[in-house]
């Protein structure tokens, strides 16, 4: 078993994530774990304004808002998104969120 301390880790500034708005900062969760099942996992703290753009995927990526709100676009739609909501974008389709209040989002890949 591993466990990574909160305080071990740094947030990293990332300017226009996926060709979105501002600069989000994210906490790469799953750095030094040797995971199979697991790709990617992130926490970012997204200031309000600030977005990831809209992207397709070959693989499926859940969002998951722990604080804040914002805009969800899936497939060209958009949806609000208040605290404790989850997406799943499935192969093949596009999505992209962005922060309409300083948010907390949950990235799993």
């Amino acid at each position: 078993m591993k466990i990574a301390k909160r305080k071990d880790r740094k947030a990293l500034p990332l300017e226009n994530c996926h060709g979105g708005e501002g600069t989000l900062f994210c906490d790469s969760l799953l750095d030094n774990f040797a995971s199979e099942k697991f790709t990617l996992m992130h926490s970012d703290l997204m200031p309000a304004g600030t977005s990831i753009g809209v992207h397709p995927h070959d693989g499926e990526e859940i969002y998951y808002l722990s604080d804040g709100k914002g805009i969800l676009t899936y497939d060209g739609t958009e949806y609000i998104m208040d605290v404790g909501d989850i997406s799943l974008c499935k192969a093949g389709h596009s999505h992209g969120f962005k922060a309409t209040e300083d948010s907390i989002l949950i990235v799993v890949g």
